[in-house]
């Protein structure tokens, strides 16, 4: 049994301009101690997937349809009483900009003291040795936990957010663009943390972020949003080295590679569709240089076509 498999999950949010289909039947699974990347434009979904697997969607989002299992248990019919028990105990998110999220007139460690002590049963001394071991574990001096938000840098605070996310040992953590802010240099030692801290810790992650770079670093499956839909989703080797989607492959190509030789970037012309009116058949056409007749009245179907690579293109054939 998968930990996390989505089926079909349908997310729209209500405005005064009518319905935002953010979420069009989105499905995959994640099994235990595995690693998963969400990568695509802003806007494309990626946030909407996390927040509703957390069940902390904004008022005016709506479950059209769909299923969020998490060890076999649709999270979505889970009370608030239910869902507030997995919720940081089961899974766990590291937040976009998270570090800007920390209270700033309470210490950093009586924070996180304070999401252990919601969840275990501990005292606070108990819980401020388990803090000290957290802050070992993300490469915080453990000494600084009595110290306020503005006294941390911005690498230290997300290190500090990264150890909150851990404080109940959860089987899913998801991050949320967690470098968000940080220079290049602090972003590759969090990301570098982060995988460590994976693999030793046999936690499952997804890991969200329009940097493809960064997924390829970080993750052993991808899938790849467009405008509310995952269009191509394999493990990470096949989708770079066996790229499918006319998407995916744009992506690629618009960005810059350190290795090989130098090659001009190719951006995608246009931008993603209004999801308030998305086009009728598929959702990449009017940006696709590879498209057909067919591509603009009807949408294509989300399909294995490889073991374990899945994509919704007409031009792409099972195998």
């Amino acid at each position: 049994m998968s930990l996390l498999e989505i089926r079909n999950l349908t997310l729209h949010y209500r405005t005064t301009n009518g319905m935002v289909q953010a979420v069009d039947k989105v499905s995959f699974s994640l099994a235990k101690g595995e690693s998963m990347g969400l990568v695509g434009e802003s806007g494309c979904g990626k946030s909407s997937v996390a927040m509703s697997i957390m069940k902390i969607m904004p008022p005016n989002a709506v479950i059209i349809g769909g299923e969020i299992l998490f060890k076999g248990e649709n999270i979505l019919l889970k009370d608030d009483e239910g869902i507030r028990r997995i919720r940081w105990k089961e899974i766990s998110m590291v937040f976009q900009a998270a570090m800007n999220a920390l209270n700033p007139v309470v210490s950093v460690g009586d924070q996180i003291v304070e999401a252990i002590q919601a969840h275990d049963r501990m005292s606070e001394t108990e819980a401020w040795e388990e803090v000290k071991e957290l802050y070992r574990l993300v490469g915080l001096d453990p000494g600084r936990g009595k110290s306020y938000p503005h006294e941390y840098s911005g690498g230290m605070k997300q290190r500090a957010i990264i150890a909150m996310s851990l404080a109940c040992s959860p089987d899913l953590i998801i991050a949320d663009e967690p470098t968000t802010a940080l220079d290049v240099i602090m972003q590759d030692q969090i990301i570098q943390e982060i995988v460590d801290l994976q693999d030793r810790l046999g936690m499952a992650m997804i890991y969200i972020s329009h940097d493809i770079s960064v997924i390829a670093e970080t993750c052993g499956k991808t899938g790849v949003m467009y405008a509310g839909k995952i269009v191509e989703y394999a493990d990470t080797d096949s989708l770079f080295y066996d790229t499918l989607h006319p998407y995916t492959k744009a992506l690629l190509s618009s960005y810059p590679s350190i290795k090989g030789e130098v090659k001009r970037l190719n951006p995608i012309p246009g931008e993603p569709p209004n999801l308030l009116d998305p086009p009728v058949g598929c959702r990449f056409y009017p940006r696709c240089p590879e498209k057909e007749g067919i591509c603009n009245s009807q949408e294509p179907e989300y399909l294995q076509v490889k073991e374990g690579h899945f994509v919704a293109c007409h031009l792409v054939k099972q195998t």
